[in-house]
């Protein structure tokens, strides 16, 4: 009897741990681990997995692979990365900006991140190699926190 118990107690932990709800933190992570050791096309196939809807738009998936393959293979060898931001839209709504750090240039990864009802999944996911632009928009006197104008 007391056997039994044991195993069900190991079922009942494995059934949990391998249900268990993926935040979009774990959800990039696991896409970074792909990246670096399977590709860019094996960690898009499974961030895109997370929704069923997204099979709705393989032509855009596909041609987004493409453009990130050429990317990368002009860019070198991935050397990690770095989460620049967390924006939220109410807590079911997220976007995980990360800079991912190349030989020849960082690239910027945003991933939007959606949670329905009980899962999250992926709605969209952008990149590009323009954060040398952003910086320098940042820099503006405009941007500066002494020049906002106070709406008090």
């Amino acid at each position: 009897m007391r056997q039994k118990i044991f195993f069900f107690f190991l079922f009942s932990l494995w059934a949990y741990t391998s249900f268990a709800q993926n935040t979009p933190e774990e959800i990039a992570n696991k896409f970074f681990e792909l990246y670096k050791k399977e590709g860019s096309d094996k960690a898009l196939d499974y961030i895109f997995s997370t929704n069923k809807y997204a099979q709705n738009s393989q032509d855009a998936i596909d041609q987004l692979k493409k453009n990130l393959k050429e990317t990368v293979a002009i860019d070198g060898p991935f050397w990690g990365y770095e989460l620049l931001s967390k924006k939220t839209a109410g807590e079911s709504f997220i976007m995980l900006t990360f800079l991912v750090r190349h030989d020849r240039d960082p690239l910027t990864f945003r991933i939007v991140f959606y949670k329905p009802h009980v899962a999250w999944q992926v709605q969209n996911f952008k990149f590009d190699n323009k954060m040398d632009d952003e910086l320098e928009e940042a820099s503006k006197g405009y941007r500066l926190k002494e020049n906002a104008t106070n709406s008090n």
